[in-house]
């Protein structure tokens, strides 16, 4: 299985099991009591709060071109957001940092960039970073994606928002905007 495969078949099963938002609804903040803050949904993506995380996945295209779990469909993009306590332990320490470079362990060399993300205080954030990359691919078949996240610590708790697509495409700004959109929509509760 190419390395590229877990994340997005995470984000699909958690998506598959659930509860689905979506259609011409106004965009309303996504609660997350279990860590204290809300999270407002991009417009136009669909979302659903994952039962195991109790956090909230984005996708931009509908479940049924996202077939197969290995592959993102033209134009498709998926947004997880992770609290590190939910997490199995891994290596590497619990900084923002630290989950980074744990994350960023299958980067295609050359390809890695980080920087500071300025963030409001209405937020309730007290420190945030960028980190982008290719991933590794390991076979002609391997999907090329980009992995940016978003790392973040709230109330003492560390969290990320992983955004995932394929490399080339031309919304890769337009979906990094929204990232950062999702980040700098967190209120507390």
């Amino acid at each position: 299985m190419p390395a590229v495969a877990l994340p997005i078949v995470v984000c699909l099963s958690v998506l598959a099991f659930g509860q689905g938002v979506a259609g011409p609804e106004p965009v309303r903040p996504m609660l997350v009591p279990t860590y204290g803050f809300s999270v407002e949904p991009p417009p136009g993506w669909l979302a659903s709060m994952g039962k195991a995380s109790r956090l909230p996945i984005f996708v931009n295209a509908p479940l049924s071109k996202m077939q197969d779990l290995l592959r993102l469909p033209e134009g498709g993009a998926i947004i997880n957001l992770l609290a590190w306590d939910s997490l199995p332990r891994r290596r590497g320490d619990e900084s923002l940092v630290g989950w980074a470079h744990v994350d960023a362990v299958n980067a295609a060399p050359a390809t890695i960039g980080s920087r500071v993300l300025n963030v409001p205080p209405s937020t309730g954030i007290s420190d945030a970073i960028l980190v982008s990359f290719d991933e590794a691919t390991f076979g002609p078949d391997d999907q090329t994606q980009h992995e940016i996240s978003a790392y973040w610590t709230f109330r003492g708790k560390n969290f990320a928002a992983h955004l995932f697509y394929v490399v080339g495409d031309p919304k890769a700004a337009e979906y990094e905007g929204v990232l950062k959109g999702i980040v700098l929509s967190v209120r507390p509760l």
